[in-house]
């Protein structure tokens, strides 16, 4: 399985199955650090809502929904821009991938080829949180030119419990 060679692509209604299958197989590697999805989420009437309600929001212009594919077009991870703001060039970024697929820099060249995507399309400055602990998010985010803004205290909550996050902002006009 070759992580190195990576596709992003538009979400679609065709990836239902498989993109069911990927956040089945990784519920519980994905509870361990953001907040669980609702259990009706995990059946293919609910992935195909999901999808569907993304692709309105995308046509809409407030996000863009990506899936992270190897060359076997296999789910590796996600990677969403939200809240675009056209006029200010604004977006925030958040993404996941696999636990087969961790430490392989999928999640890192994932964000350099998105950001490029961006660039494009005129955004200007991305914002992207990651909670306090969680380094290997932290990593990805400043070896991708995001600098640390400030720590956001009570930013969610994860299994009871309030976590806090660092902003991060990368200048797209700067790179």
């Amino acid at each position: 399985m070759d992580t190195q060679e990576l596709t992003l692509e538009l979400l679609s209604i065709e990836d239902a199955e498989q993109l069911l299958a990927f956040e089945k197989h990784n519920k519980e590697w994905f509870d361990q650090f953001i907040p669980p999805r609702e259990a009706d989420f995990y059946c293919i009437e609910g992935v195909t809502e999901h999808i569907q309600e993304f692709l309105l929001d995308y046509k809409c212009r407030q996000l863009l929904p990506l899936l992270i594919k190897n060359r076997e077009q296999q789910i590796m991870g996600r990677i969403n821009f939200t809240s675009i703001d056209s006029k200010k060039g604004t977006a925030h970024v958040g993404y996941r991938v696999g636990k087969a697929f961790t430490s392989k820099g999928v999640a890192k060249r994932a964000l350099a080829l998105a950001k490029a995507r961006l660039k494009d399309q005129g955004i200007k400055r991305l914002f992207a949180y990651a909670e306090k602990s969680n380094v290997a998010s932290q990593r990805v985010l400043t070896s991708n030119g995001f600098s640390h803004i400030r720590v956001v205290k009570d930013f969610a909550e994860l299994h009871g419990n309030s976590i806090s996050c660092i902003e991060f902002s990368c200048n797209l006009k700067e790179q």
